[in-house]
């Protein structure tokens, strides 16, 4: 809580700084005086994530805009008459609450996210005109307010410039000050000849240029500084002023008596420790944060360590109180130390050898009063009887205080309590807050001690309480610890609070012995990593709010807390960088019922489900691995997990991942995958696939018929409306390629209907593609697949190939095309490089079917097992003959036998041709049937090879007439491609032969 007094001393009546390019109107002003800030239409865009910038100077207020409207003018080249409107203003001052406040640090951007645990930074101006008249300029601040609401606009102030022009020099106090307009050229305002040249002067070069600066030390450096050769004559040593960061090389200097490292790099002083002979350290402006190391400066008398940014107050004067006993003068100003109010009188009662304290003399009666006040630092028998109870339960009631402070307000021991030999093992509850401690000690007697409380004191260790193994409750808030340690005995331990310490961290196995800890709050420290809480299961409520926990893989850390329901992280970095922080919260720690304060409504689970739910993120993956360095990642396996989307963010570092697998997901798009440059191989099978891109609209120009057709092709309607498929196909064809070092692809069991709409044309490298389990019933939108080796499209709905299915040639190696529903192989001309075909369990029943392979000359290998060609055995031979390069049929390899078997099964199908010919022609012409009287005319059509040797060609000749011929039914089959009958004239010879062959039987 703030004190009304302290409330008013932070209260600020600031000029607030406008945007100098945005016109405000005097409606936009009374919005601000009404509203504030949150909702002005004069605020920037982003204003609500940005500060309220104010100054406490109308000339800070006012240079923005006057130099905006100088270049402005210069720029349109305007005349004298228009730079009226420099004269004219508008400033608005508003009472600032400014609470807690520090200074901007250099070269950080001012947002809330870095500054974490203020209100509101500042920033001092030390130059701000160019005309410099006064040293106002040190007292001049800019300021950055978080909260808007803090800031309450009161007055709208419009006024106007009079010029002021100096006669003498700007330096000048004694002459007087001529107020007259100004004399104004086409520039601007012109000043004086002298304080034209009194700016010349502040603008020179330096004669002396300034020395280079040290960045390391030694030996040729300290004897060129030193200005002797000889080390145990060097006394004196000044390195004020460089960029030291180290002091090696000065174990030799024994004789060193004084060295000043002042304004220098310096975050430790530990390579001071040999200057045994050390008087005088002057450490002052560097960067030192603990006097750890310090240590064997027995003679020291003189130390100087302000300007620095020490903070535990304990353990500094330890080490100042044990290696430096000699010590009279003592500078520690200008650090952040934790417990400023009691620091002099803590050093000069540890330090009494001290003289001098941050300059002042140090006084008998600060002498008295600081004695008094570390005597009562110590933790006596007096101390535990004042301040304990023996009470055995809790008191039922609700209240934010610990449960000593509780017990101890209620009963207490007393001085008065009658002392027995087994005293301590009576005492429950202590209560110790406020007393200054450095230190808790005398405690080894307290073994029934469940309630403890040490909060606001000097404590820089979890040090004395090993003995305390009864101990259920421990608060420990408003010290100096920086580590959690010395616990691991207090396995009844239930509740622990270490609020405004100074943690960074937690230690990996902090907390595994503490069985039962229900209750953890660390606020208001410095914490940045939740890792070692991944085994606190019985972890209930936690409390981590104002700390620097930043990226998302510490919630996970959370993830496996199942009886965690109650989390405060407010006030971390966190909250700023996740967007939909408490959603994403919700959504992995699904058992919370409160957060940041605020019960966890239905709603916001189910919209975080909608949010987060199947996204595959870089934060997924780090918690895998247990690291977040994807740069020497090569593979990603994330299967059957539910991913709906993959976001992988930053790209960039995944850019060695060669190998996806992300089978058995929910995944309808590539979505995130199309980014990451150098993937190879991707396997998807087992996904709803739909398309590479996600689909932003469904189509919608389809007529009603079309649709039918697509989802019944054999239905036969909407077949006329093809030109818009067509279209939809050319449209892929024209997209930009995409993932270009993709060569393998497995798309399997998607229940892909539609190759177009897959844009597969647009990944221009893929060597191999899968697709098989799909519900395929054309091949097509791969004509731009130009280097495609090896196509698998099984077990899909395949009933033959259209014009665009192979219409470009194709540099195809491998075709896989078993358990579909062909019937015919027409169409596959242009796979003149084909070796491997798979046919299998297709529903091919005409002979001719397969001589139609005659096209592909390069084929090695083909399997048309299953099909109902397969009965009849013939298959096998005509195959073989028509097929020389073939090598491999059904998986049997093809030898010479082989080839000379089907040869002699061709030899014998031609000597029964003419056999069957012969013995069935009539002995006498009149005992032919009446329609057999006139001449037949068959076709005889000889077939020539092309000159390039691939497909064949028909050349047509006479036809020949041929009469008195009885052939067997379906005979011309065996007659080759050389010799056709037409289907009329063949069902003649049939039903003649058929006749005939009844006579002979009969005569017989």
């Amino acid at each position: 809580m703030i004190c009304l007094g302290s409330y008013r001393k932070m209260l600020e009546c600031l000029f607030y700084v406008f945007d100098p390019e945005v016109t405000v109107k005097k409606k936009h002003l009374l919005q601000i005086l009404e509203r504030g800030f949150k909702d002005s239409d004069t605020s920037k865009p982003s204003l609500k994530k940005e500060a309220v910038t104010l100054v406490n100077s109308l000339s800070m207020c006012e240079c923005p805009r006057i130099e905006f409207l100088q270049q402005k003018y210069k720029e349109e080249k305007k005349g004298p008459s228009e730079s009226e409107l420099y004269r004219h203003g508008t400033i608005l001052i508003a009472k600032v609450f400014l609470g807690q406040s520090i200074q901007a640090r250099d070269q950080e951007p001012i947002n809330k996210a870095n500054y974490p645990m203020v209100n509101s930074v500042f920033v001092p101006q030390r130059h701000v005109l160019r005309q410099r008249t006064c040293d106002c300029g040190y007292r001049q601040y800019k300021w950055f307010v978080f909260d808007h609401d803090l800031v309450l606009p009161e007055y709208i102030v419009e006024f106007e410039y009079t010029t002021v022009v100096k006669v003498h020099s700007l330096f000048s106090t004694s002459n007087n000050v001529i107020l007259e307009e100004g004399k104004k050229y086409s520039e601007g305002l012109v000043f004086s000849q002298d304080l034209k040249f009194d700016d010349e002067v502040l603008k020179m070069e330096p004669r002396i240029k300034p020395r280079p600066k040290l960045i390391s030390l030694d030996e040729k450096t300290i004897i060129s500084l030193a200005k002797t050769n000889i080390y145990s004559h060097i006394v004196n040593l000044n390195l004020h002023g460089n960029s030291l960061s180290k002091l090696r090389d000065l174990a030799k200097l024994t004789g060193l008596r004084k060295l000043n490292i002042s304004f220098n790099e310096f975050t430790c002083l530990d390579d001071v420790y040999h200057l045994y002979n050390l008087e005088y350290l002057d450490a002052s402006h560097n960067h030192v944060i603990t006097l750890e190391g310090f240590r064997g400066l027995m003679k020291l008398k003189h130390l100087d360590l302000s300007w620095n940014q020490l903070k535990k107050t304990g353990e500094e004067i330890n080490v100042l109180c044990k290696h430096t006993t000699s010590l009279l003068t003592l500078d520690i100003q200008h650090n952040p130390w934790q417990k400023p109010a009691t620091l002099r009188l803590s050093v000069i009662g540890r330090l009494k050898t001290l003289t001098h304290l941050d300059g002042l003399v140090i006084s008998e009666e600060e002498t008295r009063a600081a004695l008094k006040f570390i005597s009562g630092t110590k933790i006596t028998q007096l101390t535990l009887l004042q301040h304990s109870s023996s009470k055995e339960e809790r008191p039922r009631m609700l209240s934010t205080w610990p449960s000593a402070k509780i017990l101890t307000q209620i009963s207490k021991l007393g001085p008065h309590f009658h002392l027995t030999g087994n005293w301590y093992s009576k005492i429950t509850a202590l209560n110790l807050d406020g007393q200054h401690l450095f230190e808790i000690t005398n405690l080894e007697k307290l073994e029934n001690l469940k309630w403890a409380s040490f909060s606001n004191n000097n404590l820089s260790k979890m040090e004395g309480l090993e003995s305390c193994v009864n101990l259920e409750e421990l608060t420990l808030d408003g010290n100096c610890i920086s580590k959690i340690e010395g616990i691991t005995r207090l396995t009844k331990l239930s509740r622990l609070s270490m609020n405004n310490n100074l943690l960074t961290g937690l230690e990996k196995h902090t907390f595994d012995n503490l069985l039962h800890l229900h209750s953890l709050s660390l606020e208001n420290n410095r914490i940045t990593s939740l890792s070692a809480l991944q085994k606190t299961f019985t972890l209930i409520e936690l409390y981590i709010s104002n700390n620097y926990i930043a990226v998302n893989q510490e919630i996970y850390n959370l993830k496996g807390l199942c009886n965690l329901v109650i989390l405060d992280m407010y006030g971390n970095i966190i909250i700023w960088n996740q967007e939909n922080y408490r959603f994403f919260v919700i959504f992995h720690l699904p058992e919370l019922k409160a957060l940041d304060g605020v019960s966890i409504e239905t709603s916001e689970t189910e919209t975080a489900k909608d949010l987060f739910g199947g996204r595959l993120t870089s934060d997924m993956i780090a918690e895998r691995q247990g690291h977040s360095n994807f740069i020497q990642m090569q593979e990603l396996n994330w299967t059957s997990s539910a991913i709906r989307t993959v976001d992988l963010i930053p790209v960039d570092h995944f850019r060695n991942v060669s190998n996806v697998n992300l089978q058995n997901n929910n995944l309808t798009s590539f979505s995130g995958l199309i980014y990451l440059p150098n993937v190879k191989v991707l396997c998807l099978n087992y996904n709803h696939i739909e398309s590479i891109m996600p689909r932003l609209k469904p189509q919608t120009h389809l007529s009603s018929r079309q649709l039918l057709y697509q989802k019944v092709p054999s239905s036969g309607y909407g077949q006329q409306g093809t030109s818009k498929l067509n279209r939809d196909s050319v449209g892929s064809e024209n997209l930009p390629p995409i993932m270009q070092s993709l060569e393998v692809l497995h798309l399997g069991y998607n229940g892909i209907c539609n190759l177009v709409q897959l844009q597969l044309n647009r990944l221009r490298n893929l060597k191999f593609l899968f697709l098989q389990g799909n519900e395929i019933s054309q091949v097509e939108g791969l004509d731009n697949l130009i280097v495609l080796q090896e196509l698998v499209v099984d077990h899909n709905r395949i009933r033959a190939f259209n014009d665009t299915a192979f219409s470009k040639p194709s540099s195809l190696l491998m075709l896989h095309l078993e358990e579909n529903r062909l019937r015919e192989l027409s169409k596959l001309q242009s796979l003149v490089k084909l070796e491997k075909l798979f046919l299998g369990y297709n529903k091919i029943q005409d002979i001719t079917e397969l001589e139609k392979l005659d096209v592909i000359p390069s084929l090695r290998e083909l399997t048309v097992y299953g099909n109902p060609i397969c009965r009849k055995m013939v298959h096998r031979h005509v195959l073989i003959f028509r097929l020389p390069n073939l090598q491999m049929l059904d998986g049997i390899p093809i030898n010479s036998d082989d080839r000379a078997k089907a040869e002699f099964h061709f030899s014998e199908l031609q000597a029964k041709k003419s056999s069957i010919i012969q013995n069935n022609l009539p002995t006498s012409k009149s005992s032919l049937p009446s329609h057999l009287q006139t001449p037949l005319p068959c076709k005889f059509v000889p077939v020539t090879n092309s000159t390039d040797g691939g497909s064949f060609c028909h050349v047509k000749a006479s036809p020949i007439k041929i009469t008195n011929v009885l052939l067997p039914a379906g005979f011309s089959r065996f007659l080759g491609p050389d010799f056709t009958l037409t289907p009329e004239v063949e069902g003649i010879f049939t039903k003649s032969f058929r006749e005939n062959e009844k006579t002979n039987k009969q005569q017989q």
